[in-house]
């Protein structure tokens, strides 16, 4: 198994509608059960800022954040994504912290994200990354933020 290319916005929504139905299950719960997959990804591609693991023709890894669309103080990351074979491999580390250090260059106050509240896994790595519980989302989700003034 090849090591995957990194890029930044170079997806489409097919590539991304893709993606997100081959990871749909690892997310909990579904993403499908809260968004319509195609919808969303049409959305992605159009607004998100993206950055990208690639194997060959494979979206594989996927970051999607809203940082150029922001107000300049806080960043969003929406999704974050990796396919199964591609797990335990270091690809959501690395564009997590590429998503971050985009968000530092752009001028961001702070960068944020909402995880299921039964998603202990999820948590657990955005708490490896920095992030810190800042309080509830929507209903079932926890909010968590990373400071990027100053780190």
């Amino acid at each position: 198994m090849n090591t995957p290319i990194i890029q930044t916005d170079t997806s489409d929504f097919r590539d991304i509608e893709k993606h997100l139905f081959e990871c749909d299950s690892r997310f909990i719960p579904s993403l499908s059960s809260r968004v319509n997959l195609s919808d969303y990804a049409k959305k992605m591609a159009k607004l998100a800022d993206r950055f990208e693991a690639w194997e060959e023709e494979r979206l594989v890894g996927l970051v999607t954040a809203y940082i150029r669309n922001s107000d300049k103080i806080e960043g969003f990351i929406s999704s974050v994504s990796v396919c199964d074979d591609f797990q335990g491999r270091g690809v959501g580390s690395i564009l997590m912290q590429r998503c971050i250090a985009s968000a530092f260059a752009y001028g961001l106050a702070e960068l944020s994200l909402e995880v299921s509240e039964q998603d202990m896994k999820a948590s657990a790595f955005y708490v490896k990354l920095g992030f810190q519980s800042v309080g509830t989302g929507k209903s079932g989700y926890v909010k968590m933020s990373l400071p990027l003034k100053n780190t």
